[in-house]
């Protein structure tokens, strides 16, 4: 591993790093640059990444802090290594799996031999068509917002370099590529014209960057791997006079519960499901508002969240500090006894216990109810909070 960006250095990020980053599944490049320059705060450091990934694709993505930005154009247009996979038969208007299949073709034709013997024709300096649906501007937008507004795309053609295009595996409809590129080169659009030079369809099913230069993704940090390294508390006390920029970087505070699942969450779950839960405080149902009148204002000597996002759900109401999860069963939150089950397996992966109670029960004997849950919550002790990385486990939040 190159000292450049080797895990065991000595890191100054105001002045400038280079970081390997380890993209998950369904996270854009965006979201990557935005948790690595959150962990940063309340310092505003400069952030930038180095060749996007679509978010579909999971692997090697580059990202920069501090003066390194400038350097960002120099390692864009390194040569690019990806593996992944083409499903034959079927063409997507995407090129990929963000949008559902719109033509189906025969593959019962296909032989090894006709599979491989197509890569050479993509071999070289080639002519390629972006997809529609891709991050070009044209006249300041995007092509893609002009795709999923149904106009017509005007595609012009751009030169790129396969330096080298194998099959790893063939097992119909799939097939297993490696692919070494120049910047600029599109996989999606690669599996689209493949699938046509072999008089079929294709689309690409599966995406990883492996390689960017002399960069691997074996050398790579996790996302939430490198976020806790940036904010660990410092070794020894500040010095006299307080810390120094620098000092405040690696400063962790004792994280809210609330903040730390926040800024663990994959975004694309979140931030819908903050929006209803949001909406669920404002319009509770009749057996909700009873019992958040006993449960406000720290009744039971706890802090209760109401309409609390953890993971792919709403909890009701929820004791962070103790890990209780208290639903209330009934209304237009009613479930079947299987999405109970999964929610409350979900819960418990995250260390959270889970008590129920049905409309009737609330409405009827309050007071009781109350009593059953500030037992609870006393008999608890503390919840460790348990950190893992987005795409791990049952949905990838933490809490």
């Amino acid at each position: 591993m190159s000292e450049l960006h080797s895990k065991h250095k000595n890191f100054n990020f105001a002045e400038g790093e280079l970081l390997l980053i380890n993209k998950p599944y369904r996270w854009t490049s965006f979201d990557i640059v935005g948790k690595v320059r959150n962990a940063f705060k309340p310092l505003k450091l400069k952030v930038g990444h180095a060749g996007t990934l679509d978010p579909l694709a999971t692997g090697l993505l580059i990202v920069c802090t501090g003066k390194m930005t400038k350097q960002i154009d120099t390692f864009q247009a390194e040569e690019k290594e990806y593996t992944g996979t083409f499903t034959l038969g079927g063409t997507t208007p995407s090129y990929d799996m963000e949008t559902e299949i719109d033509e189906t073709f025969d593959t019962a034709h296909l032989t090894e031999e006709i599979l491989k013997a197509a890569c050479a024709q993509f071999t070289g300096e080639i002519q390629q068509y972006p997809p529609a649906h891709s991050a070009i501007k044209v006249n300041g937008e995007r092509l893609y917002e002009k795709a999923r507004r149904g106009e017509e795309v005007e595609l012009k053609a751009r030169t790129v370099t396969i330096k080298e295009f194998e099959l790893t595996r063939i097992e119909l409809p799939e097939v297993d590529f490696k692919v070494v590129c120049s910047k600029g080169t599109y996989i999606r659009s690669l599996a689209f014209d493949y699938g046509k030079a072999v008089n079929s369809g294709a689309y690409l099913s599966k995406l990883r960057r492996t390689r960017s230069g002399n960069f691997k993704v074996e050398d790579a940090w996790e996302v939430m791997e490198l976020v806790n390294f940036i904010r660990k508390p410092l070794p020894n006390p500040p010095r006299e006079g307080g810390l120094s920029e620098q000092e405040g970087l690696n400063i962790l505070e004792e994280p809210d519960p609330a903040r730390v699942y926040r800024e663990n969450a994959d975004p694309l779950v979140y931030e819908p499901l903050k929006g209803n839960s949001r909406s669920n405080r404002h319009e509770p149902t009749e057996a909700e508002n009873v019992l958040w009148q006993l449960l406000r204002r720290d009744a039971t000597g706890f802090k209760i969240r109401r309409q609390h996002v953890i993971d792919n759900y709403i909890a009701d109401f929820v004791c962070l500090q103790k890990g209780l999860v208290i639903e209330v069963d009934g209304g237009y939150h009613q479930h079947t006894k299987e999405a109970d089950a999964d929610r409350t397996e979900m819960l418990n992966h995250w260390g959270f216990k889970v008590i129920r109670f049905t409309n009737e029960e609330v409405i009827q004997k309050p007071q009781s109810v109350f009593e059953t849950i500030r037992q609870e919550i006393q008999a608890l002790p503390d919840r460790q909070s348990k950190v893992l990385p987005p795409g791990e486990d049952l949905g990838g939040a933490s809490l």
